[in-house]
């Protein structure tokens, strides 16, 4: 059955769709909201590294929740403690309290609290989802976020033109729609099956980290996807910042994020073919190379217009490399391990990633443009390297051919996790 007629599947997108026009809304304003609060580059890149930070603090804790606890109700949770803390960002905007110690504080606690609870969501997919259909999944849930963020940037960048508040209440209703699409899926996600025996969090914790660095393809993957994170989150952040100081107003900064996110859905939209058809191995090294040289040109300081181009190169191949990666581990790991794994492949991942909007900060007060972006880009090249140089990544192949691979090089571990109930 296609996924568009999958009720439930559809229940639990809407939700993440609600969610993400919100949150993008939110995010592409925060910064700028931080800037206009502080009128300083390097403070707004200090508020953004905290904001990191907390999304750090709350991966394996969430990845521990999202394995112990029933992941609807966590779902829930999260939506209704998403709304209330942009509730207390609106007030603190329209009482002049704003200060960066108190945005960074309520950053920190929105982002812990996103991915304490909110790892929960991708951990039902494969729950929902048949395993052929996990890599069309990732595709579309790419597009989608790629749909919202199309209109995000503009969106946001004239809300945060009328008011300051805008933006938030924006972010406020992403949550509060979640939570009522939450409401309406009809079944329950347990993580593990019924009777079976509890196990004590550290050793949850042990058994998703043995498992996790079992291969050196597995290693491998987290290598580029940290570059990834780091180098093209920096080139990202430090064009934003600059355009800022320069006097550009949000609304056309915005529009480069539309670009941006016009470049990921057309990925999207060829990712599930190519994901059948191109080696995952050459999809998870390719793009990254590509990044690298726009990392490179967006040195030189280019125009709007030829930013637009850039990013439209940067974002074309993320699609693949999340379908075809993100769609293989998925794949290969147990349903009750979902939580854990995915959680551990995140602080891993993204652990140098809050220092990117600080880098970008730091880089364009202390050295300009050319020097900070350079960094970024040799941190993708870097990355594209560590592709290159690990076979064990290179043999992955096409994704029809995942689970005779997986089975073959002892990938697959056996599934004694639950499935979706419906009580």
């Amino acid at each position: 059955m296609p996924l568009r007629r999958k009720s439930e599947y559809l229940r639990w997108l809407v939700g993440d769709l609600l969610l993400d026009a919100g949150t993008g809304i939110g995010a592409f304003a925060f910064p700028l909201i931080t800037y206009m609060v502080t009128g300083d580059l390097g403070t707004t890149g200090l508020v953004a590294l905290v904001q990191g930070l907390g999304a750090l603090a709350g991966l394996i804790p969430g990845g521990l929740l999202a394995d112990r606890v029933e992941r609807r109700r966590l779902r829930l949770l999260a939506g209704a403690t998403g709304a209330l803390l942009q509730a207390v960002l609106v007030i603190v905007l329209l009482s002049g309290a704003a200060g960066a110690v108190v945005l960074a504080v309520l950053a920190f606690a929105d982002r812990f609290r996103e991915t304490l609870l909110g790892s929960a969501s991708h951990a039902m997919l494969k729950q929902i989802v048949p395993t052929a259909q996990l890599p069309r999944a990732v595709a579309v849930n790419q597009g989608r976020q790629a749909a919202v963020e199309m209109g995000s940037g503009p969106a946001g960048g004239a809300l945060l033109g009328l008011s300051v508040v805008f933006p938030p209440l924006a972010q406020l209703l992403g949550n509060l729609g979640s939570l009522l699409a939450t409401l309406t899926m009809q079944r329950r996600y347990h993580p593990r099956s019924e009777g079976a025996v509890r196990t004590r969090v550290r050793e949850d914790l042990r058994e998703a980290l043995r498992w996790t660095i079992s291969q050196p393809l597995r290693l491998q993957i987290l290598a580029i996807a940290s570059s990834v994170n780091l180098g093209a989150n920096g080139l990202i952040f430090a064009v934003l910042l600059d355009l800022a100081s320069e006097g550009v107003s949000a609304t056309r900064i915005g529009l480069l994020n539309t670009v941006l996110a016009a470049a990921i859905l057309l990925g999207a939209f060829l990712a599930p073919r190519m994901v059948d058809t191109v080696p995952t191995g050459v999809l998870a090294i390719v793009p990254v190379s590509l990044m690298a040289l726009v990392g490179v040109f967006l040195a030189t300081g280019p125009s709007m217009l030829l930013v637009g181009a850039a990013y439209a190169v940067l974002g074309i191949g993320i699609p693949a490399i999340n379908a075809s990666s993100q769609g293989f581990f998925t794949h290969i790991t147990p349903v009750a391990m979902q939580g854990r794994v995915s959680s551990l492949m995140r602080v891993v991942s993204s652990s140098l990633m809050p220092l990117a909007p600080a880098m970008a900060g730091w880089g364009l007060d202390l050295v300009g443009l050319m020097p900070t972006m350079l960094v970024f880009a040799g941190v993708l090249a870097l990355g594209a390297l560590a592709g290159l140089l690990g076979r064990d990544l290179r043999r992955i192949p096409t994704a029809p051919q995942w689970e005779r691979y997986a089975r073959e090089e002892g990938l697959a571990v056996d599934e004694g996790g639950a499935s979706a109930s419906g009580d």
